[in-house]
């Protein structure tokens, strides 16, 4: 049985000053925590936070000042000592006279204290041999002897590929330090939430006896807090694609003799449709913006989306008319040519039949009586307007690219606003997914004609949407895709 020291970790955060410390701290706690700003020494006095609790088990994580710009002289001093780490937490310098080195001391003095491992935060923007002060700073915490972790911060928009060359680097770099145990990124303002359990789960690894389980059982706590943040993401996602596929607007009712004059008046049933579509439009970007606001919620971020969805032309309508049969036959009877404008029309203006467009199939009169009559049977009364297929897996990937952007978007950086470009890797791993699985899609969308099957094709379209994130994380982050074996 494990003793009550041994049910609690505790996690120092230590880099640099201005590198991004109370960033993370902010990020991972999900709360306002500390101060941040671009200056030195913003952090003065080492803070604690409660980072997960569970069962009795909890992970502390401190919020330490940032070690100062004049180490080379203090680490001089402390080679010179026969008790470096004696000495420095011995001498007394002043905190406004001497800000630089009593923030480096109140750093050491909290991970001599309180750590049981150190989360060490470099700056990943630039090259490990031109940062003098990581080797001396590494020196230091090596005459503590606690385990590092580091954690390569200020990595840019997500990137995989790069982040593993960067994480190499700083490996080659670090060898010579015994007391570094791992190397990973978890940047401040883009990490993803399918990473973020790797703190604890690499602090498990250097540790032993009841804190190595106590740090295991707090790193499927993690998991299990996360996974059930995401499973709240994917029921707003499935809100937002289930009412695109329902949304419809009716088409007015018409006479035989109205009809006829308006497939003639081509401009104004271009006028009408373009009125329902901005309806449509209307309605569609109100829903996302409030799925992107909850979402923002859920990730626990601030801030309100702006997002809105960009103008299609027409083809993003698919019109669903009830054709009566006098009026196909009597225009079948009149001769190949009229029935040929016909058919442009009704294709120009997106009208489906069984959810094919209606393309040169109308040749005759007979034929198209059959036709006419066959698609009466089939779609009686449904004279309205839904969004295509096409247009439907675009707003499937759309809802999918603004999550991506919400979960990667670290609380460090403050309000969340929607980025200027997502991610070119995102969009590639997302079109191939959504291709990979088009028949499903199609499937999906064909239902959109039946009304009364709403409440299962949810479930279906949950289903759909959550295994389709989870193989798009689990491409962008191989090392992550166990966490969705534990659901």
């Amino acid at each position: 049985m494990s003793s009550p020291a041994e049910k609690e970790i505790v996690l120092s955060l230590i880099s640099h000053t201005n590198v991004g410390k109370t960033a993370l701290a902010r990020t991972l706690l999900r709360e306002d925590v500390g101060e941040v700003a671009d200056s030195a020494h913003v952090t003065v006095v080492p803070e604690s936070y409660p980072l997960i609790e569970s069962e009795g088990c909890t992970a502390k994580l401190w919020d330490t000042p940032g070690f100062g710009s004049n180490l080379a002289k203090l680490a001089k001093r402390l080679r010179s000592s026969g008790n470096p780490v004696g000495w420095i937490l011995h001498q007394v310098w002043d905190r406004t006279q001497d800000k630089s080195l009593w923030c480096s001391q109140e750093a050491i003095r909290n991970v001599q204290s309180d750590a049981d491992v150190v989360l060490y935060l470099v700056d990943a923007s630039q090259s490990p041999a031109t940062i003098g002060y990581v080797d001396l700073e590494i020196e230091i915490i090596e005459w503590i002897g606690k385990p590092v972790l580091v954690f390569l911060n200020q990595t840019g928009a997500p990137d995989a590929e790069r982040d593993q060359r960067n994480e190499q680097e700083w490996r080659d770099h670090l060898a010579r330090h015994a007391i570094v145990k791992k190397v990973s990124t978890l940047d401040a303002f883009t990490r993803c939430w399918t990473v973020e359990h790797q703190i604890l789960a690499r602090a498990a690894e250097v540790m032993e006896g009841g804190k190595q389980n106590t740090a295991r059982h707090l790193t499927d706590a993690w998991i299990a807090r996360n996974l059930s943040l995401f499973d709240e993401s994917i029921a707003a996602i499935t809100g937002l694609v289930s009412f695109a596929l329902y949304d419809t607007a009716s088409l007015p009712q018409r006479g035989l003799f109205e009809k006829v004059v308006m497939l003639v008046k081509k401009g104004e049933n271009s006028r009408e449709l373009e009125n329902i579509q901005k309806g449509m439009y209307a309605r569609l970007s109100e829903k996302t913006r409030e799925t992107v606001n909850r979402l923002i919620v859920i990730n626990g971020l601030t801030g309100e989306s702006a997002a809105e969805l960009a103008r299609s032309s027409r083809e993003a309508i698919a019109v669903k008319r009830e054709v009566e049969e006098p009026v196909m036959a009597v225009l079948g009877g009149v001769g190949s040519g009229l029935l040929g404008g016909l058919c442009a029309d009704l294709a120009a203006g997106g009208m489906s039949l069984g959810g094919g467009a209606i393309v040169g199939m109308l040749v005759g009169g007979a034929t198209t009586y059959a036709l006419a009559r066959g698609y009466n049977l089939t779609r009686s009364g449904n004279n309205t307007v839904r969004w295509t297929e096409e247009h439907f897996k675009d707003q499937v990937k759309s809802i999918i690219l603004l999550y991506l952007a919400v979960s990667h978007f670290g609380r460090g950086r403050g309000t969340w606003q929607d980025p200027v470009n997502n991610s070119a890797r995102w969009q590639e791993v997302v079109d191939a997914r959504v291709t990979a699985e088009e028949a499903d899609w199609k499937s999906l969308w064909k239902k959109g004609d039946f009304p009364a099957d709403r409440e299962r094709i949810k479930e279906r379209l949950a289903k759909q949407l959550g295994c389709l994130l989870e193989a798009v994380f689990s491409e962008l982050y191989p090392q992550s895709a166990s966490i969705f074996r534990k659901r």
